[in-house]
């Protein structure tokens, strides 16, 4: 198959992997925070705001993102702690005085203003973190010897950060539940009062309350965020809310240069060999594969912690560098590799059927990625879509949707894909057909509407009657209108259709079509991105559906009014109109060759 008409929409291997744009500058020291400008500004509203005691904060990373909004809210703690106290007095809180108990007398608690830090109930911190803890460690305690029975009033975090700001973890406040209706009185009376934790055991004596003012910062994820609004729906609405970003945009150079600098930043802090230019880049490029967007980085501070623990492990005198982040990619593929490889073997030995050679009719490539829960990997997985047209009432017939191995949103692409081709067609009634779709030798349920272009390319394959080339693979979202949309997963669905191709021995007529509007999703692999710059593997971006026929068929969709068609080129509404104007004359009935614009 000649590959000069499609030449215009093959991707050149340069635009397969993303590249860092920043020039070598002098490094400069970055903390997190920088790149959590979001949070930065939740945080310092919430901080200067004196009628507003809870910040909802929304982040992943528990226990090293707290360890940053610590630092920085000590680091801003001028921003709050006037609004609470006079400046000019340096210890919060009270001192509780216990006059024990005999036989005759109860014991006595007296309150007075603490004088010192090292008073019982005196301030201790401006800011203080809880990811995990209890009621004693939250709310202090009443203890009361077993046989004395003298009794000792013990702190706990909200007396300690009196006057100051106070980070806890949402799930272990939703774990105990039963300890957030003392906290919520406490935010809104600024009060604190003690109660017996058993309503049918008294407390051993009157404790005097006191004032007690803090904000709280409330820690969580986005399912633990919505549990809360559910048991606190008006708290919630009221309070000020905030997101510590997973993910840093780095579409400017000078967004680049800061993420850079961070990332050499958090490697001299964990003791990690310095990262040069082209390791930053790899990097980068690896990062890119997980968000599936080169404008998107990934800031996960735990997955960036693996990935420079397993470069440094390769690492010489001179550093990490791009060869060594290779290494740590290649060793997880090869860990991991155990289900992608025996599916690959599957087809190899033809257990599952999948051409990559010849045409046929009314067959195709599609591209799916397959994820198994209990496993991190996820790999693409061709999956050959065919299509029977009979002389029937044109009906198409969605096989996996029937016998329910289908979801919703793959009907969904089914049916904009049947919409699609009557709509660019023109036809003015249904066709004399029936058609039926299934992707063979698939036993597992099936979403998504990804296969959609794929679809509707096996469909016109199969009405025109023409074959379609089994070394392209399709992926790719349509509408109505017949214009491409970008899907899912494409690194790893081009990635899997190679490496089948690579197996069997690429021809250099082999590729894959994909949207381009996916094209800034494309971070590909090393030996790939080989075969493409020495032309024996494609990849072909595509707008809408007429330029995916011209790759796939060599000639247009619909006759265009100011082309000339040789015999042999005529479009591929000529070849399905022939086929109704022959169902016509069988049936008697009046041509429908008219029926194409």
């Amino acid at each position: 198959m000649s590959l000069s008409l499609s030449n215009q929409y093959s991707l050149d291997w340069q635009q397969l992997v993303p590249q860092l744009m920043f020039s070598e500058q002098e490094y400069q020291n970055v903390d997190y925070m920088a790149l959590q400008p979001r949070a930065v500004s939740s945080l310092r509203y919430f901080l200067q705001n004196p009628t507003t005691n809870l910040l909802l904060l929304k982040t992943n990373e528990l226990a090293e993102n707290s360890q940053f909004i610590e630092k920085f809210v000590e680091q801003h703690s001028a921003l709050f702690l006037g609004q609470y106290a006079d400046k000019k007095q340096r210890v919060n809180g009270v001192k509780y005085v216990v006059t024990q108990g005999d036989e005759a007398h109860f014991p006595q608690v007296n309150v007075m203003p603490a004088q010192s830090i090292e008073d019982n109930f005196a301030s201790k911190y401006k800011v203080a973190t809880a990811l995990y803890f209890d009621r004693s460690k939250l709310l202090g305690c009443l203890r009361q010897h077993p046989q004395s029975k003298h009794i000792e009033l013990q702190a706990g975090l909200v007396h300690q950060v009196n006057q100051g700001v106070l980070i806890l973890s949402l799930s272990s406040l939703l774990a105990q539940f039963d300890l957030w209706q003392p906290l919520k009185s406490i935010l809104q009376t600024q009060q604190f009062d003690w109660y017996s934790l058993d309503p049918r055991c008294p407390l051993p004596c009157e404790i005097p309350s006191y004032p007690l003012r803090l904000k709280l910062i409330l820690l969580a994820d986005r399912e633990e965020l919505a549990s809360f609004a559910e048991l606190e729906p008006e708290l919630s609405h009221q309070a000020v809310y905030g997101e510590m970003d997973s993910y840093f945009e780095v579409e400017q150079a000078e967004q680049q240069q800061l993420w850079a600098n961070f990332v050499r930043s958090f490697a001299q802090q964990r003791g990690f060999p310095a990262i040069d230019q082209a390791g930053l880049n790899k990097l980068y490029q690896l990062l890119v594969r997980e968000s599936e967007n080169r404008y998107l980085v990934n800031i996960d501070l735990t997955a960036l912690q693996q990935w420079l623990a397993g470069a440094s492990l390769y690492a010489d005198a001179q550093g990490i560098s791009a060869v060594h982040f290779e290494k740590v990619f290649q060793q997880r593929q090869y860990q991991q590799s155990f289900l992608p490889s025996q599916t690959y073997a599957d087809i190899l030995h033809e257990q599952v059927y999948i051409a990559t050679e010849g045409e046929m009719v009314g067959q195709v490539n599609g591209l799916s990625v397959i994820e198994y829960q209990g496993t991190p990997i996820v790999f693409g997985e061709p999956s050959r879509i065919s299509c029977v047209v009979n002389f029937g009432d044109g009906e198409i017939v969605d096989i996996d949707r029937k016998n329910e191995l289908a979801g919703n949103v793959h009907g969904k692409g089914m049916m904009i894909a049947e919409a699609c081709l009557m709509g660019l067609l023109n036809l003015q009634s249904q066709l004399p057909f029936s058609a039926s779709l299934v992707f063979e030798q698939s036993y597992t349920d099936i979403d998504g509407d990804s296969a959609s272009l794929a679809i509707f390319c096996v469909l016109l394959s199969a009405l025109a009657d023409l074959p379609l080339p089994q070394s392209i693979a399709i992926t790719g979202a349509i509408d109505q209108f017949g214009l491409v949309h970008p899907v899912g997963g494409v690194n790893h669905k081009v990635e899997g259709f190679f490496k089948l191709c690579q197996q069997r021995g690429l021809t250099g007529q082999q590729g894959v079509i994909i949207p381009a509007v996916a094209c800034q999703q494309l971070s590909l692999s090393d030996d790939l991105v080989s075969a493409v710059k020495n032309k024996q593997f494609f990849i072909w971006a595509v707008d809408d559906v007429y330029q995916a026929i011209e790759i796939l068929f060599k000639r247009d969709l619909i006759e265009l009014k100011e082309k000339r068609y040789s015999r042999e080129q005529q479009p591929l509404s000529y070849f399905i109109g022939q086929r109704i104007e022959l169902r016509g004359e069988i049936s008697h009935k009046k041509p429908w060759f008219g029926w194409f614009k």
